[in-house]
């Protein structure tokens, strides 16, 4: 059985998340520190990731 892979991971870099907002990494981080923006996972030894939905999420409602 052939797999096709999905076209877009289920979870996000800051880099990744960074140009679908279009926001800078700066920006990112404060908003992980207020607990604001997009559901994002701290993995440990410095690695953030980002659910893509809801960074999906965020694009939509900012573009309203």
């Amino acid at each position: 059985m052939v797999t096709t892979p999905s076209p877009t991971p289920i979870l996000l870099t800051p880099e990744e998340t960074s140009a679908i907002l279009r926001r800078d990494l700066d920006e990112l981080r404060e908003w992980r520190a207020s607990n604001s923006g997009p559901t994002f996972l701290d993995l440990g030894r410095g690695l953030i990731r980002y659910a893509r939905a809801s960074v999906l999420e965020v694009a939509t409602t900012a573009a309203r």
